[in-house]
Formats: structure tokens, sequence, C-alpha cells
């Protein structure tokens, strides 16, 4: 990667303190692969040179990848895990941050027809902002030399919950090389709690759903010293019936069932985990993606300054902190 493309891709990261990302959606970012017959090939192709005079801004590659693998499917960090205000609202209040970042707002610009424009009205701020979401739910990840790797889920037929999961490379100068292609389930946005989900309280262990803001329940401080807090926000959301969750099962007995997206209290995400890995005090003895089968996820978020709670005895994190 040249010095120059990696100074611009540094500053360029994807929202994740949003949730997220996020609770529920009919557009989704973890991707499950679907199972191939034996012997199936998965499809592949070839490089798909995209020559350009200069090095590209991060925001002009992203949109050489949206050219290519369109329609993306993200979530809408405004949306998941909930809703969060006006989006025009939300459009002004981020508009200065978009406009900071001169090389993302003018390829943005560029794609909207709006160069020359000086002074935009509500209505384009509120379609800069649009884009804006979408440039930011791509990740470009540094490699060696003159490139990135990307990782993309678009989709094929969203009413069946499928997609395809498209990873390769992109240089400096947009030239696109596919490493694969394969099948995969849209899972949507939901990463938050299976029902029935034990929260421990001060109160003794209540199931997730039950709990409501003003609630008590334990968190823990800076020092990960466990205090009492109250609820402060809570969230649950529709799933559609393809929606997966982690059963996670430690050494020491501890189960979870959650999103695969659903942060623990390091912030990895469920859906990472792999047998050995240590969580939590404990060791996995599996992570394993099942069918959920119930119509909604859950999640809260206790007051203080971490935003950790105990799920089935497991301290893991929020997907509704700020």
């Amino acid at each position: 990667m040249t010095a120059r493309l990696t100074a611009r891709l540094a500053g360029f990261a994807v929202l994740i303190s949003l949730l997220g990302a996020a609770c529920s959606g009919t557009t989704g970012a973890t991707p499950t692969p679907a199972s191939t017959s034996p012997g199936s090939p998965l499809p592949t192709i070839g490089p798909v040179p995209t020559p350009a005079e200069h090095d590209l801004s991060p925001a002009e590659l992203k949109y050489r990848l949206l050219d290519t693998f369109a329609p993306l499917t993200y979530c809408d960090p405004d949306e998941y895990p909930i809703a969060r205000g006006d989006e025009s609202q939300k459009a002004f209040e981020r508009f200065p941050e978009i406009a900071a970042d001169g090389p993302t707002l003018a390829a943005i610009v560029d794609r909207l027809g709006l160069t020359g424009t000086t002074a935009f009205t509500a209505d384009q701020k509120l379609a800069i902002y649009r884009q804006w979401k979408q440039l930011n739910a791509i990740a470009l990840t540094d490699v060696a030399g003159d490139g990135a790797t990307f990782d993309l889920v678009t989709e094929t037929d969203p009413g069946l919950g499928q997609g395809v999961r498209s990873t390769g490379t992109i240089d400096a100068r947009g030239s696109i090389v596919v490493g694969s292609r394969e099948t995969a389930f849209l899972v949507g946005c939901p990463i938050c709690l299976a029902r029935g989900t034990l929260i421990a309280t001060p109160r003794g262990e209540i199931a997730v759903e039950q709990l409501a803001v003003g609630d008590p329940v334990w968190t823990v401080d800076a020092a990960r010293k466990r205090i009492a807090g109250v609820v402060t926000l809570v969230g649950h959301v529709a799933v559609s019936l393809s929606h997966r969750v982690v059963h996670l099962i430690l050494d020491d007995g501890r189960e979870l069932w959650a999103s695969p997206g659903h942060p623990l209290a390091d912030g990895r995400r469920l859906g990472d985990l792999v047998a050995g890995d240590r969580v939590d005090g404990g060791r996995v003895v599996s992570a394993d993606a099942i069918p959920y089968g119930q119509p909604f996820t859950y999640d809260l978020l206790p007051s203080g300054p971490t935003g950790l709670y105990w799920a089935d005895g497991i301290l893991i994190g929020s997907t509704l902190r700020r």
C-alpha cells in the first residue's frame, strides 16, 4: 500500500460504534455461507482491470466496488439496533464531519451530480449523508504492497435472504482482483440476545425481554469492578425467519445464545469465536450458528462508563451504546 493511500484509508473506518450497527433490518451484515453440494464449484471471476491516472481516494475506491458488486447489503446505523431520531436532523448534525473530509465529500458530490455546488439544501445534505453511510459500511484493510482487501455481501434475492459474498483486493488506482465469490445468507442486522436470556440484576436473574428502563442491573466500572446500575435503554426488534444465533458453550458450563454480531466485553463478536478462545475467564468449547425461530431479539444498555452487563453469566457489551 502506498503511503498516500494508507494515510487516506486510516481516517475512513467503518461506523461501528453505532450499531450498529445493529439489531434488525432488511439489509444485513454478517453472512453465513450457504451449504453447497459436494463438488459444486463456487462462482469465481477473474481480475477486473479499472485503470486510473492517479491514486484514488478511499471513497472513490469504495464507489468502484459498489459499481462492481452492487447492490450492497448493510445495516443503516440510524435504524438499527434502534431508531436514532429523524434522518434529516442526523444529516444536519453530521454534515460538518462529512464536509471536513474533503476527498470523501468530493466523491459523493460527484456521484450525486452536484459538482460545483457550494451551499447545499437540506435535501441535498440528506442525500449526501445517505451516501456517506453506505460508504462507511465498506471496510478496506491495508495489505502489503499497493492495495487493500475487501469483503462485501451483495443481494441476489433479498426476499429469500440470499446474496453473494465477494472478497478480494483493490489497488490505489481502482483495479479489482476478486479472490472468491460464494453464495451467502443475508442474516439481517440483528446483533442482539435471544429471548429468555437471563440478565444479572440486584433482584436476581431476569429474562432480558422483561427488563425496562429504570430497572436495576449489574454492570462494571472502568476498573471492571461490579457495580449496581440501572437500565437506561432497551431494544427489541423483529428478525427474519432465516435469522441464526450463535450458541456459545464455555468449558465451565456457561452458555449464551445471541446474534453473531453481538459484542463481547473485549469488543470481539460472538460470530468470530472458535473453539479454544478465551471468553470471560472460560474457554470456548463450541460457538455454532443455529436457527433462532423467534420473532424478536433483545438488548439493553446499563448506566455507567462501560455499557457491560452479564447475560447468562457471561460479561458482554451492548449494541445500544452510542
